[in-house]
């Protein structure tokens, strides 16, 4: 084991010249995605996961939104502009502050056209309509929406806000509405899947989104579902096809047009035998996978897993090349008729289905996607979990919804809806978990560990490499393999590794149940995800990850940051703790001495009586832990400005740099 002094020799680019020259290509210098959460205590990189607690979308706000239109004929107007979707400028109030010319106009298709004179339609609202600088606290559209066929009045953001935890979805509140004075009542407040929220979820929103459906004036309305048009169907390679079929949002793409053509040629011609390592260069595998076991789950009528040609947006990202699949319109979840009639591979003997029919019977993929299934069942699809989870929100909109005299629906409908939706949870799952092949269990993985020269999670230097450790336990079947996948990159494709219980792997001993495998050197300033797959020997090749969420909620580290001409510092031992690197981009890295390593003995009880802080030019305080002997932290800077801070320990102190 290296001592205490070993660890301490560190990189120090610790002068404002070198700050003001410091550069990488690596994502360090990059700004991460929003929803993309490093969590130090856990070594875990993830996508969503907590509903927002503040800003707009924050989960316990509803706010007062107050609409004013000159027009004394503002509903007619609005009436009038539906069909050509022409905005209506009105005065927006939100906490006091006034929003001039906001546009506004009605939304939706069978939510406008079903509800006939009733007035609670769902409201476009054009924050930037005549002003594309102005915004609503970082936000220019907002989507307020009326709950047709949804007596609860919480289906779509309680279902946005549960499958934000696996995969790319809109934030979800609620707000109260007045216009011109009178109370609109409550409506759920849901995200626009635009540039702003690409930006939230992706490295960067320069790639292209399309939505699925028929553009204005083409088509002449929808034919049947799953017509094989618009769920990623090969139409040929003329470009003009497809855009009978899709609405092209936004994009900062040359030809935008071809790589949809190309990846639908793709799924459409390759052999199930390379699908896996074909496909993955032009579609986001994992995410592909996860967003359809979330429809077929949630059971989404507004969904490409039932109508397959509409209710989604498809994204191509410009960083990978790949194609996601976008959630969009889920204020059908949890639809009934599909409680005990969707199962597990609903829909994918259906050629005009290819997500589902090519993926689903690529036996990896396959497995994986059932995997992923497995996950929502045990968390979101926990009967007492999920009942206490729609409570909590039933209650926090109760009263609002009692006292909405324009809602579609009686409170008694309200309340019995919220008792059906926890009842559909619970046959939900007992009817998905009667599947053979869905209640096979894969191998159990724990204790995933990272090693740098036999030190556990700590920062390796670009010429070290860094062992991968896990214990890996056979449930109902013996173990057929366990794989290590990682990735040198924030974003992107995995590379595949076997790991071995042999003794040869630095995996202690053979056959102990620990699996062993290697991540080579990576440069220096490098994030490096990894997670483990463990497959079953069973007919199935039934398989399990650690974590869970796979390729979207992994393991993660950096590879120290170096100079071309580092200069190498010891740090005085008498010095109660060490930090690196310095500067810091992305994370802090904070080392303590054993307990009996300073100096003066009377200082070092100090120590251990107090706080590790680090504070601001301001002195307020942005991070702090007790400190204990023989600790490392790990501090998260990423969403720190660059600049100068202080850490402190009792009345010790040191500076440091973050710098992005």
């Amino acid at each position: 084991m290296l001592m205490f002094k070993q660890q301490q020799i560190l990189y120090v680019l610790a002068t404002l010249f070198v700050l003001n020259i410091f550069t990488t290509t690596n994502v360090l210098a990059q700004k991460w995605p929003k929803e993309l959460i490093y969590n130090s205590s856990q070594h875990t990189l993830s996508y969503g996961g907590a509903s927002p607690t503040e800003g707009l979308y924050a989960i316990d706000s509803i706010r007062s939104l107050y609409l004013q239109f000159d027009q004394a004929n503002y509903w007619t107007t609005l009436t009038n502009n539906y069909k050509n979707k022409i905005d209506l400028t009105a005065t927006l109030t939100v906490n006091g502050q006034v929003y001039d010319s906001v546009g506004v106009r009605f939304k939706g298709q069978t939510s406008y056209s079903q509800i006939k004179n009733k007035q609670k339609k769902s409201f476009n609202l054009s924050i930037d309509y005549a002003d594309d600088k102005q915004d609503l606290m970082g936000y220019t559209t907002l989507n307020l929406n009326n709950c047709y066929e949804d007596p609860s009045m919480m289906r779509e953001a309680f279902y946005l806000n549960q499958i934000r935890n696996y995969i790319p979805a809109a934030k979800a509140n609620y707000v109260q509405l007045y216009i011109n004075g009178e109370s609109w009542g409550i409506y759920p407040n849901v995200q626009q899947l635009n540039k702003k929220f690409l930006k939230e979820w992706f490295l960067t929103n320069n790639g292209t989104n399309w939505r699925a459906d028929v553009p204005d004036g083409m088509g002449g309305g929808f034919p049947a579902w799953g017509d094989g048009t618009a769920a990623f169907n090969y139409l040929g390679n003329d470009t003009t096809e497809y855009q009978k079929y899709y609405t092209l949002k936004s994009t900062e793409e040359t030809d935008p047009w071809d790589f949809l053509v190309t990846a639908c040629h793709v799924l459409d011609t390759v052999k199930n035998n390379n699908a896996e390592t074909v496909l993955a260069n032009y579609f986001d595998l994992d995410r592909t996978l996860w967003f359809l076991a979330c429809e077929i789950v949630f059971a989404d009528d507004d969904s490409y897993v039932y109508k397959g040609k509409m209710d989604y947006y498809l994204y191509h990202d410009v960083e990978t090349g790949r194609m996601t699949p976008l959630e969009f319109d889920g204020n059908s979840a949890y639809f009934e008729e599909a409680v005990d009639k969707w199962g597990p591979f609903y829909n994918v003997n259906n050629k005009n289905y290819p997500l589902l029919n090519r993926l689903l019977n690529v036996k990896s993929l396959r497995q994986r996607y059932l995997a992923h299934m497995r996950t929502i069942l045990e968390t979101s699809f926990d009967p007492d979990k999920a009942a206490a989870d729609m409570d909590a929100f039933a209650q926090r909109i109760d009263q609002y919804v009692k006292d909405d005299t324009k809602k579609l629906y009686s409170y008694t409908q309200f309340t019995s809806e919220v008792k059906s939706l926890k009842q559909f949870v619970e046959d939900r799952r007992d009817y998905l978990m009667g599947n053979t092949e869905l209640k096979q269990q894969g191998p159990a993985i724990a204790d995933v560990a990272a090693y740098t020269n036999n030190y556990l999670w700590q920062q390796p230097t670009n010429t070290q490499t860094v062992t991968v450790l896990a214990t890996v336990t056979a449930t109902d079947d013996d173990i057929d393999g366990v794989w290590l996948y990682y990735s040198n990159n924030v974003v992107g494709n995995f590379t595949k590794t076997a790991m071995f219980d042999d003794g040869m792997h630095n995996d202690l001993q053979a056959n102990d149940g620990i699996f062993g495998a290697t991540i080579p050197e990576q440069e220096a300033g490098t994030w490096v995800r990894f997670y483990v797959a463990a497959i079953a020997a069973n007919t199935y090749n039934t398989v399990s990850y650690n974590p869970p969420g796979a390729e979207h909620n992994v393991y993660a580290y950096s590879v120290q940051l170096s100079t071309d001409a580092p200069q190498l510092t010891i740090i005085d031992e008498s010095q109660p703790i060490a930090a690196y690197p310095n500067p810091a981009g992305q994370v802090l890295y904070i080392t303590t001495p054993q307990a009996n390593n300073s100096t003066n003995t009377q200082t070092a009880s100090t120590n251990q009586q107090s706080n590790i802080q680090i504070v601001n030019v301001l002195g307020q305080i942005l991070y702090s832990n007790p400190y204990l002997p023989m600790q490392t932290l790990t501090v998260n800077t990423q969403d720190w400005p660059s600049g100068v801070y202080a850490i402190k320990v009792g009345n010790w102190s040191q500076k440091i740099l973050v710098a992005h």
